[in-house]
């Protein structure tokens, strides 16, 4: 079950340093199911924003998977307890990660709004978090991609209209044959406890101010090979409930929450 999200929450998932620099507007009719999806925020100023933002309309997409899917039903599996939930999101954050070398390090890749207080890992601790332990010898992880369409398979590269590469190893990650996105992905939170709704989740990050137009249907977070050429394969995907088309001068922040339910 995704995690509800209350009309404050949709301020909250907004990085405050960018809703002090917008002028707020009348907000989208965009939404996703179950108040996840797209977000109509505001626009920049054309007067005090930095120069990259000014005059460009601000969007945050969320997609959220939480495993279980369904804890209700009957054939669903257990779910944890928070402790092992909590152990599950530092094992995806170390694991789900490539290629393996000690030297790479989220230091410097954590989102301005991290949420490292309250439930979540401190920033201290994340920041200290290496791909000594990755799972991809040689793969790039994490990856976001954007699809135009839904996917048809782990490597179906035929709706696939952008990307975004890993931050600790983005100098390196192989170009796919799409629109690159103008940032990195990023990490936002690690370890953190939903104890409203009994979910231990992470979040991933990444954004696009830049002047590629492309179609947003389903979100992804996966991997990129280093093929010649380079390929994609995703781990998991999220469908909005409608598409929305970014414009030459929108400014896109995605925010992608992996969750895990507790009991």
């Amino acid at each position: 079950m995704p995690i509800p999200v209350r009309d404050r929450d949709v301020l909250l998932d907004v990085p405050q340093f960018l809703l002090k620099r917008m002028i707020k507007v009348d907000p989208s009719p965009i939404t996703g199911r179950d108040g996840r999806g797209v977000y109509y925020i505001g626009r920049f100023s054309d007067v005090w924003a930095d120069p990259d933002q000014r005059g460009k309309d601000f969007y945050y997409v969320h997609a959220a998977n939480v495993l279980p899917v369904d804890v209700a039903k009957a054939d669903a599996a257990d779910p944890l307890f928070s402790g092992p939930a909590q152990t599950m999101c530092n094992w995806l954050v170390n694991d789900f990660c490539g290629p393996q070398s000690t030297s790479y390090t989220w230091s410097n890749c954590l989102d301005p709004a991290f949420e490292g207080s309250g439930s979540c890992l401190p920033q201290a601790t994340v920041s200290g978090f290496n791909y000594g332990t990755c799972r991809f010898s040689t793969s790039y992880a994490p990856a976001m991609f954007v699809f135009s369409a839904a996917p048809s398979s782990t490597t179906d590269t035929t709706n696939l209209v952008a990307y975004s590469p890993p931050c600790p190893v983005a100098a390196s990650t192989p170009t796919l044959s799409v629109a690159k996105m103008s940032g990195n992905v990023l990490l936002r939170a690690v370890g953190c406890l939903d104890t409203t709704n009994s979910v231990a989740y992470v979040r991933y990050t990444a954004q696009d101010n830049s002047s590629n137009t492309y179609t947003i249907a389903y979100l992804g977070l996966g991997y990129i090979n280093p093929g010649s050429p380079a390929s994609p394969a995703y781990w998991i995907r999220y469908g909005l409930a409608s598409s929305v088309t970014k414009g030459a001068t929108d400014y896109y922040y995605y925010i992608y929450t992996i969750g895990y339910q507790y009991q």
